[in-house]
C-alpha cells in the first residue's frame, strides 16, 4: 500500500480528529489560551496511541520528544523530533514506521519539516502564528509551505495550506481543528488531515484524533482516534 508512507508523513508533519465537528455540542463561551496550549504540549514528551480504523484497520503510536532550541532554514526554531509507527490487521504492507522533525518559532507558527529520504517541507512565505486566544468560531489559514524531495529543494514536489477552525466540545472545553491541506506539484489536492485537540480553559491541549481523507489519486480514509 504505497499510501502507507504518505500517510505516516502526513501524521508526521501536520504541525500537527476524525469525521465532522461534534453535533449537538455545547457552544462555550470561554476564551482557550491556545499559544500557551501549544508551548506546553511542545515542552513535553509524549507517546500517544490510537487505533486506526476507515480503509485500513489497525493501530498508531506517534512518539514526539520535547522540543528544544535549533535552526532551521538559518532562522531560530523549536525542534520536535516525531515518529509514527503503524500496524494495519487488514492491508499490506501491514506495518510501517517513519521518523522526522518538525519546527516552529518562539510563537509556535510553523517554520517546517523534515522526513528524511522521504520529504521537506518549508515555509512560502511567512507564517501568521495561530491566535494567543481563540473562541469557538474563530478560523482561518495561518501558512504555506513548499513540499520538495529533499532538503537540497531542488526538486519540488507540492505544497500544504495550514489552516484552523475552532469546534464547539462542552461548555468549558473546545476542539482546535488544525488542518492541512497536502497538493501535489500540479496543485491537485492530494489529501486532507483534521487533527483535532481538546483545549481547556487553563491551556491543557491534547490530541484526540486524525482524520486524513485522500483525493485525486485515491480514495482511501484513515481514521486514527485516541486509544
Amino acid at each position: 500500500m504505497k499510501n502507507l508512507l504518505i500517510v505516516c508523513v502526513a501524521l508526521l508533519v501536520g504541525c500537527g480528529a476524525g469525521g465532522s465537528a461534534n453535533k449537538g455540542a455545547t457552544v462555550s463561551t470561554e476564551s482557550f489560551p491556545l499559544k500557551a496550549g501549544l508551548s506546553a504540549r511542545a515542552a513535553s514528551g509524549a507517546i500517544e496511541n490510537f487505533t486506526v480504523s476507515g480503509t485500513c484497520t489497525g493501530s498508531a503510536t506517534f512518539t514526539r520528544s520535547a522540543a528544544s532550541a535549533s535552526t532551521f532554514e538559518g532562522k531560530a526554531s523549536l525542534e520536535t523530533i516525531q515518529s509514527v509507527a503503524v500496524e494495519f490487521s487488514d492491508c499490506t504492507p501491514d506495518s510501517n514506521t517513519v521518523s522526522g522533525s518538525d519546527h516552529v518559532d518562539a510563537n509556535q507558527a510553523p517554520l517546517g519539516s523534515s522526513v528524511p529520504d522521504l520529504e521537506y517541507a518549508a515555509l512560502l512565505n511567512a507564517a501568521t502564528p495561530l491566535p494567543a486566544s481563540v473562541k469557538v468560531g474563530d478560523s482561518g489559514d495561518y501558512a504555506t509551505l513548499a513540499t520538495y524531495a529533499d532538503s537540497s529543494k531542488t526538486v519540488v514536489t507540492g505544497q500544504r495550506v495550514l489552516s484552523f477552525v475552532v469546534e464547539a466540545e462542552t461548555a468549558n472545553t473546545a476542539i482546535v481543528n488544525l488542518i492541512v491541506k497536502g497538493y501535489d506539484a500540479t496543485a491537485q489536492l492530494l489529501f486532507t488531515q483534521q487533527s483535532r485537540h481538546r483545549i481547556a480553559a487553563d491551556g491543557s491541549l491534547s490530541l484526540m484524533s486524525i482524520d486524513v481523507q485522500f483525493s485525486t489519486t485515491s480514495n482511501n480514509h484513515q481514521l486514527y482516534t485516541r486509544a
